[in-house]
């Protein structure tokens, strides 16, 4: 290998850094802890282009620039699904779930799920964050990247995202027992048109919504809540 090939080399690395690192900035990803799974599905086929491909001294550069351009753009409309799409995104990033509530293990959605969930790694995240029990908890969920968040004796669970551009996720508004139906026939009492939110909030049973123009508004939503009966231990 002379040094033709070499240079040749040289110059890919610097092409596939270059598209690479300006795609990951241009979707504002740049730290590892942004990324989904479907950015390190993204690093895969990134890897297998780029390391299949600047050793090949028979591709032309304007050929892997374009094998690179493909995968961009391949891996950008992924990222615009999963951000635009909340069936997409359920499937591809996943989605939280609550595994205490009220102080006692959600032992159905834990059944269900019990391959995505770890009860050992559960505890050891719960004594690095300070708690000695489960008995300390009063409201627990796994975040989609795997994280546990925790409430300690309080009666107030953490917000949760019911709004996002226009989209109603349809899953976390009947976690927290409110119909659907009756959230968006609040809304259009309300004279709030869906498209002209950008997000709305839910805590302590308000939805706090904030607009595209930028302003925000709170409301009591607590009226179209289903009641929860919470049984007594014997």
């Amino acid at each position: 290998m002379g040094l033709t090939f070499y240079i040749f080399l040289l110059v890919k690395l610097v092409i596939a850094f270059t598209i690479i690192i300006s795609y990951m900035n241009f979707i504002g990803k740049t730290q590892l802890t942004q990324f989904t799974a479907v950015d390190f599905i993204g690093n895969f086929i990134f890897g297998a282009v780029v390391g299949g491909s600047i050793y090949n001294d028979g591709l032309k550069i304007t050929e892997f620039v374009l094998l690179l351009l493909i995968s961009v753009t391949f891996m950008y409309f992924l990222n615009y699904l999963s951000h635009h799409v909340l069936r997409f995104r359920t499937i591809a990033i996943g989605e939280s779930i609550p595994i205490i509530r009220h102080g006692r293990f959600l032992l159905n959605d834990i059944e269900q799920k019990r391959r995505k969930i770890d009860m050992l790694r559960v505890l050891s995240q719960l004594h690095c964050m300070g708690y000695h029990s489960f008995q300390e908890v009063y409201y627990a969920e796994i975040q989609p990247d795997g994280q546990l968040a925790a409430v300690k004796d309080t009666a107030i669970p953490p917000s949760e995202i019911f709004i996002l551009r226009g989209q109603l996720f349809s899953t976390l508004i009947e976690e927290q027992g409110i119909d659907r139906d009756r959230l968006e026939e609040f809304l259009l009492n309300h004279h709030l048109d869906l498209s002209n939110i950008f997000l709305g909030e839910y805590y302590d049973d308000h939805l706090l919504i904030t607009f595209k123009d930028g302003k925000e508004k709170s409301f009591d939503i607590s009226a179209i809540k289903i009641k929860e009966e919470i049984e007594e231990p014997n």
